[in-house]
């Protein structure tokens, strides 16, 4: 809850297991609809609803959503849509939905744009990141107000000027990489969460990427005079607390610890930091080919803060991957 009835969620895991009796799983959708903000008194509102990468497990859901009676103001989304789409890569039925939707919303601003006007809520929506052929797809006619691209901050959230309370800024997909695996294209922020002219919350959101890409995000930002950009007090651990965000194959082909990621972490860590896994629960040891989550990640998330992983997933999980909330919020 950002204040004003703004809530942000980024990404989305519905699933029909959540309809059983013994669920480990929850029913977003439902949480939702039950306490999102109704600002007109009957309809959940739901500001921003952000998508990392079109994997289904990060879009689960979403033409349910769709069909839900929550009114979402504004979506951001990545041009690695268009790309799958141009390459007639498979994409799940909920990516597609997404994807749809988001072109609905493309063509409803390029009208109102031509008629002088704002796009309303519920049909905004903002382009993040680059792509190579930006010119083949209807969103190059947007303007330049509706792109985002890694080192710019976002400060407008459905229309609505946030910038005393709320910045989110960008540090990925790279150009680099706008070809490159679905995962490794993931939107990656920095959400700021501000009170009185102090800043009183900073999550990072990293979505699937692993090892290479989270080091050079680190690193672009030090060396770019950012570094405060990469300062945490909550991390949703990437890729559903996947031991890919630390370890990686070393110079003898075997997989190791890349200590120099986690020294990096550490560095920019907050006393009182906390690190949520947005996983199934975890097991008593490692199953090749039934994870993540990897308890070798855990071990090494928890080894630089002082508090034990959370893992709320079940009757504790609001959303999946995340809701963005105010420290003062519910």
């Amino acid at each position: 809850m950002l204040g004003d009835n703004l809530v942000m969620q980024v990404d989305l895991r519905d699933m029909k297991a959540a309809d059983e009796d013994d669920a480990v799983v929850a029913a977003v959708i439902d949480r939702l609809e039950e306490t999102l903000p109704r600002p007109d008194g009957e309809t959940p509102y739901l500001a921003v609803f952000t998508l990392t990468h079109a994997d289904k497990d990060h879009c689960c859901g979403f033409g349910d959503l769709l069909e839900s009676s929550i009114l979402i103001g504004e979506i951001w989304a990545t041009p690695r849509l268009w790309r799958e789409l141009s390459e007639d890569k498979p994409m799940c039925e909920d990516a597609q939905r997404f994807q749809e939707e988001v072109e609905r919303r493309v063509d409803a601003t390029l009208k109102a744009v031509k008629d002088g006007k704002e796009p309303a809520s519920g049909d905004r929506v903002r382009i993040i990141g680059y792509d190579e052929d930006r010119e083949l797809h209807s969103y190059a006619e947007l303007p330049d107000e509706y792109f985002t691209f890694p080192g710019d901050v976002i400060t407008k959230i459905d229309g609505q000027d946030v910038e005393d309370r709320f910045e989110a800024f960008v540090h990925a997909p790279f150009k680099d990489h706008c070809a490159g695996d679905r995962n490794d294209t993931s939107l990656a922020l920095q959400v700021q969460l501000k009170a009185s002219d102090c800043t009183v919350g900073r999550l990072l959101f990293l979505g699937d990427l692993a090892y290479p890409i989270i080091k050079m995000i680190f690193e672009n930002s030090e060396g770019a005079g950012n570094a405060d950009r990469v300062e945490w007090d909550v991390l949703l651990s990437p890729h559903h607390c996947s031991k890919k965000a630390m370890y990686a194959e070393g110079e003898d082909g075997e997989e190791e610890l890349k200590q120099d990621l986690l020294d990096l972490f550490q560095a920019h860590v907050s006393p009182d930091a906390r690190v949520i896994a947005s996983s199934r629960p975890f097991r008593d040891k490692d199953d090749t080919g039934n994870d993540p989550p990897h308890l070798l990640a855990r071990e090494a998330y928890e080894s630089i803060t002082d508090y034990e992983v959370l893992c709320p997933w079940g009757e504790d999980l609001m959303a999946s991957d995340a809701m963005v909330t105010s420290p003062s919020g519910p």
